[in-house]
């Protein structure tokens, strides 16, 4: 089992629970349903996860795609969705320093993650890397965020999300 705090979703994951017959997408929903009902969302994401939802929704004038992704980021109780301000950006760069890998819209949702204390990132996409360590050295002292672990959205993982979130 996986001990979970919070998950952060990248764009990805909405894109696969999205999909009519994403061979996934049962499994995300009930990992979404096994969210404890009146306690604090376990489910976090940026509003630039929006924002990358509705560019081909947008290309094609699917409005009822549109008006789907608006509504499930916009009014999900189980889900926290908030802005990418400052401090994101700031910490988004700190993380493009410390990896160079890492192209700035992902260094965005990792930043973003980490800022809403989450304590894992669930993403398909695999030029995020397993796990961040974010350290920052400035002005005399050092910042070190936890750990960020990085979770790929496959049936043995959804399940054990799904086990941890139920306990």
């Amino acid at each position: 089992m996986i001990a979970v705090e919070r998950v952060y979703l990248d764009t990805n994951v909405f894109i696969m629970l999205s999909e009519k017959n994403h061979r996934l997408q049962q499994l995300l929903v009930q990992m979404i349903s096994a969210q404890p009902f009146g306690k604090p969302p376990k489910f976090a994401t940026s509003e630039l996860t929006l924002s990358e939802l509705l560019v081909k929704p947008l290309q094609a004038g699917d409005d009822t795609l549109i008006n789907g992704y608006e509504s499930l980021l916009l009014n999900s109780e189980w889900l926290d969705v908030r802005p990418v301000d400052r401090a994101v950006l700031y910490y988004a760069a700190v993380l493009r320093a410390q990896y160079r890998h890492l192209k700035l819209p992902d260094a965005i949702h990792v930043s973003s993650a980490i800022g809403q204390d989450c304590s894992h990132f669930l993403s398909n996409d695999h030029g995020i890397k397993d796990r961040y360590d974010v350290t920052h050295r400035r002005h005399g002292f050092t910042r070190v965020a936890p750990t960020l672990k990085v979770l790929r959205p496959d049936e043995p993982t959804l399940t054990a999300l799904i086990e941890s979130l139920s306990a």
